[in-house]
C-alpha cells in the first residue's frame, strides 16, 4: 500500500491511529458479493424463489429494494456463468457502485417521460439501473471509449433496457446542447482508488499530480453536464474515489462559477454534510462519493466550446414492409404484439418503446434500444433474448428440464418431438427464452460469445 495515499487520508480526514489501522486492513478485505435483480424481466419475489431452488441465500442491503447480498455454498460456477445471469435476470454489481442511480431516483420508480443522459456509461450497470427506475424515459448512454462499448451493448441487450440509446462522444460535447436533458448522471472517470479491493494497481502509482490532472477533466465534464441540464433538472456527480480533490473540490469549483444557478440536494440525514461517501471500513463496500444538485435558473451567455458534428446515421428506421414482417412473425408464432419503434442496422433489427426525433437529428447513434435479431432471406429470425423479457407466451411455449437448459447453453442440440419452428421454452414459469426446432432437433439461439464451455 502506497504510504503517500495513507498519509493523505489520515491528514485530510483526521483519522485516529486506530481508525487508520481499520481503514488499511479494510483495503484488502474481500467484499460481500452483491447482485441486482433485473425487474425488467422478473419480480423480486419470483427471483427469491428461483434463488431458493438453487440454494442461494439472499440478504437485504442498505440500498434499494432490488439489491441483495448473496451467499452460495457451491461456488464452483461463477455467478456470471449461471443461466440466470446470462439470460439477464440479475446483474452482478458492487453495492457502492449502484449508489448513484439509487440517490438520483431516491429508490422510487418514476413513470414520467424524461430525457436522461448517462454521460460515462460503460459497462452498463448504472445505465440499466436507470432504465428500471425510469421505464418511460429515453436514456442516452454515452461512452467515449469504443473498446468498452461492446460490453455496454451486451448488457443493455441482456437486461432488456429497451429505452436506451448509445452514443460515443467526449462527454464535454454535450455542452453544445444547453438545457436538453431532464436528468444527468455523471459517474466521472477518476483515479480509481475505489478499486483497491480488487488490485493494488490503482494505488501503486497514486500521486497528487496525477489526481490534479484527472480533476481538471472532471470539472470540465461536470460543467458541460450542468450546461446541458434543463432548469429544475437534477444532476448526480459520482466517483469511486475518496480524496477531496476529485469530489468536494470539483463541486466547489462549480459553485464558484455557477453557484447562483443551482443548489445541492442533501443525500444525508446530517444536514451539515449533504454528500455521501462510502468507506471500506465503515460500509464494507467499495469506495464511492455521490453528490446531487438541481438547476434553479438558466445560465446566461453560455459559450459553446466545440463544433457541432453533422451526423449521417448508420441506423435506419425499419421500413413499413420489414416492420410488418417482424410484427406478423411475432403475432403468428407467439401471439405477441410489440407497439414501439423498430430500427435496423446491417439487417439487424432493434426495438425500443421510446423515440425522440431531436435525438435522432442531433446525435450519431451506435445503438437504438435492444437487438431482437435480424431479417435474412425475407424472413425475420428472433434471438435468444427476445423470449427472456416477457411472461410466458400464449402460443408455442413449453417447459423443459434443467438438463435440457444446460445442454442448450453449451450449444448442444436436443431431440424434440415438436414440429419445426420457433418456440419459447421456460422453467418454473419464471425463466424463459427462444429456441429453434428443425428436423426434430432443438437448438439454442444464444450467440456464441455467451455460450457456456
Amino acid at each position: 500500500m502506497k504510504q503517500d495515499f495513507l498519509n493523505y487520508i489520515q491528514e485530510t480526514f483526521e483519522f485516529s491511529v486506530s481508525e487508520m489501522t481499520e481503514f488499511s486492513c479494510a483495503l484488502s478485505r474481500p467484499l460481500w458479493k452483491t447482485l441486482r435483480v433485473n425487474t425488467h424481466k422478473i419480480s423480486v419475489e419470483a427471483f427469491k424463489k428461483l434463488a431458493g431452488n438453487h440454494g442461494w441465500t439472499l440478504r437485504e442491503t442498505p440500498l434499494w429494494n432490488n439489491m441483495f447480498y448473496i451467499d452460495r455454498e457451491d461456488t464452483s460456477l461463477a455467478l456470471g456463468h449461471t443461466l440466470e445471469h446470462i439470460a439477464g435476470y440479475f446483474y452482478v454489481q458492487e453495492l457502492a457502485a449502484s449508489s448513484s442511480p439509487f440517490y438520483m431516483s431516491e429508490d422510487v420508480r418514476d413513470d414520467t417521460e424524461y430525457l436522461i443522459l448517462d454521460m460515462s456509461a460503460s459497462p452498463g450497470g448504472k445505465t440499466t439501473q436507470l432504465a428500471e427506475y425510469y421505464p418511460n424515459s429515453l436514456i442516452v448512454a454515452n461512452e467515449i471509449d469504443k473498446s468498452r462499448m461492446r460490453q455496454l451493448h451486451e448488457n443493455t441487450d441482456r437486461l432488456w433496457a429497451k429505452n436506451v440509446f448509445v452514443t460515443n462522444y467526449d462527454g464535454r460535447y454535450f455542452g453544445n446542447f444547453p438545457e436538453m436533458f431532464d436528468k444527468i448522471l455523471l459517474d466521472a472517470p477518476c483515479s480509481g482508488e475505489g478499486t483497491a479491493y480488487k488490485t493494488d494497481d490503482a494505488l501503486k502509482y497514486w500521486n497528487l499530480k496525477n489526481i490534479k490532472r484527472i480533476a481538471k477533466l472532471q470539472f470540465q465534464l461536470l460543467e458541460h453536464a450542468f450546461i446541458s441540464l434543463k432548469v429544475w433538472g437534477e444532476l448526480v456527480y459520482s466517483t469511486c474515489t475518496l480524496n477531496r480533490l476529485e469530489n468536494e473540490e470539483i463541486l466547489n469549483k462549480l459553485t464558484d462559477k455557477y453557484g447562483e444557478y443551482f443548489r445541492i440536494i442533501s443525500l444525508s440525514d446530517d444536514l451539515s454534510n449533504p454528500l455521501v461517501r462510502a468507506w471500506p471500513h465503515k460500509n464494507n463496500t467499495g469506495w464511492f462519493f455521490v453528490a446531487k444538485l438541481v438547476k434553479k435558473e438558466s445560465v446566461p451567455d453560455v459559450k459553446i466550446s466545440k463544433k457541432i458534428q453533422k451526423n449521417t446515421q448508420w441506423f435506419e428506421k425499419l421500413s413499413n414492409t420489414s416492420e410488418k414482417l417482424v410484427k406478423e412473425f411475432l403475432s403468428q408464432n407467439f401471439d405477441l404484439t410489440l407497439s414501439g419503434k423498430f430500427f435496423t442496422y446491417r439487417d439487424e433489427v432493434y426495438y425500443s418503446e421510446k423515440y425522440d426525433e431531436t435525438l435522432w437529428e442531433n446525435f450519431f447513434l451506435f445503438k437504438c434500444g435492444v437487438k431482437i435479431w435480424k431479417i435474412e432471406g425475407g424472413e425475420f429470425i428472433p434471438n435468444f433474448f427476445l423470449g427472456t423479457h416477457f411472461k410466458i407466451f400464449e402460443a408455442n411455449s413449453f417447459e423443459v428440464t434443467e438438463n435440457t437448459l444446460h445442454a442448450l447453453f453449451k450449444w448442444e442440440e436436443v431431440a424434440s418431438e415438436k414440429p419445426d419452428g420457433y418456440y419459447q421454452i421456460y422453467q418454473w414459469k419464471v425463466m424463459a427464452w427462444i429456441v429453434k426446432i428443425k428436423w426434430g432437433m432443438m437448438k439454442s439461439l444464444l450467440e456464441s460469445r455467451f455460450m457456456r464451455k
